[in-house]
């Protein structure tokens, strides 16, 4: 439930500080001053945040706990899903690659909710996530919603010229 924090914050900086710039010129934001763009960086964000759990105990050891029997190798599985949270991350912050990068953030979000199930239902682990399933479930959709509008086509507009008054 905390990741929806950076969620929205890196959001909002990222759309009001775009929209800041580019109305001063600075054309090098232009890229950023659109919703899919910002909320691109707000699911970077939030997966950043949590491939960090995949690496660090005690952390590491509560979500190899929540892996569901049908996967193989939960030990190998989450640093692998850590590390391809990091490469969607990071797909997410070029603008060339975000629509499609967003889809595959969509396909992990799914693929890894049965995690989210097992979570729920309680696993002899201290550090498991314990997050009930329905904040859970509203939780991950949010993910996905953001996902699907970083997914969303941004029109490019031209650069705004500055009008010059010859003297």
């Amino acid at each position: 439930m905390t990741l929806l924090i950076p969620l929205v914050l890196v959001t909002l900086l990222v759309r009001v500080g775009a929209w800041f710039l580019t109305t001063r010129g600075v054309d090098r934001a232009r890229p950023w001053s659109s919703w899919p763009a910002a909320a691109g960086a707000g699911v970077a964000a939030v997966l950043l945040f949590a491939s960090v759990t995949h690496f660090v105990e005690p952390q590491r050891s509560g979500l190899i706990a929540i892996v569901p029997d049908f996967v193989p190798a939960p030990d190998l599985v989450v640093p692998a899903t850590g590390v391809i949270e990091i490469v969607i991350a990071g797909g997410l912050l070029v603008p060339r690659t975000r629509r499609w990068v967003a889809v595959a953030a969509i396909v992990l979000l799914i693929a890894m909710f049965p995690a989210n199930i097992v979570a729920a239902a309680g696993v002899d682990n201290p550090a498991a996530p314990s997050t009930p399933l329905v904040p859970r479930t509203i939780a991950q959709l949010v993910f996905v919603a953001g996902a699907v509008v970083a997914a969303v086509p941004v029109r490019s507009t031209p650069a705004r010229r500055v009008a010059t008054t010859a003297a």
